[in-house]
């Protein structure tokens, strides 16, 4: 095998186990709050922007409109968003925020601040910012890759 071709495979590997990784430790933070980081995902761009579609979440997640709409019953069931026709079209639903949701933002800091804490662990803050400056590049190049690509909608923090 190439070096060319073990880095390759060695790339793709390394981001997703990061990934993984820090959605298992947010997991576990949140855990005790009732909240997985999936649903903190959702929320984080509810945050960001509250009164998203569903459609535009799911497309800013990822996944697929069926499985935001399982994500949605599970944060509405909890109270942390509630479902409201959308009044130009009556077709989608928007979704928007609780005040539990708001309650809880701080509770959503700490665990970020904690999984990026144990994540950049030992990291300089030159290496910090040689890595993000790296990962914002990597992204740019994705985005630019797929921009051509109809049903790729980007996330307001994506757009940069």
């Amino acid at each position: 095998m190439s070096d060319h071709d073990k880095v390759e495979k060695t790339v793709g590997l390394i981001f997703q186990h990061v990934a993984r990784l820090r959605s298992r430790l947010f997991d576990q933070k949140l855990s005790p709050h009732g909240l997985t980081s999936a649903q903190v995902f959702a929320l984080n761009y509810l945050i960001r922007e509250d009164g998203l579609t569903q459609v535009e979440l799911a497309r800013y997640l990822g996944i697929g409109t069926v499985a935001v709409s399982g994500l949605i019953d599970r944060l509405e069931a909890a109270q942390w968003v509630v479902r409201k026709p959308d009044p130009r079209d009556r077709r989608s639903n928007r979704i928007w925020l609780l005040p539990a949701a708001e309650e809880k933002k701080q509770v959503l800091r700490e665990a970020a601040r904690a999984v990026n804490a144990a994540t950049l662990s030992g990291f300089s803050p030159e290496e910090v910012d040689q890595l993000l400056s790296l990962m914002h590049r990597a992204r740019r190049n994705l985005i630019d890759t797929m921009k051509d690509d109809p049903e790729l909608v980007l996330p307001p923090s994506a757009r940069k």
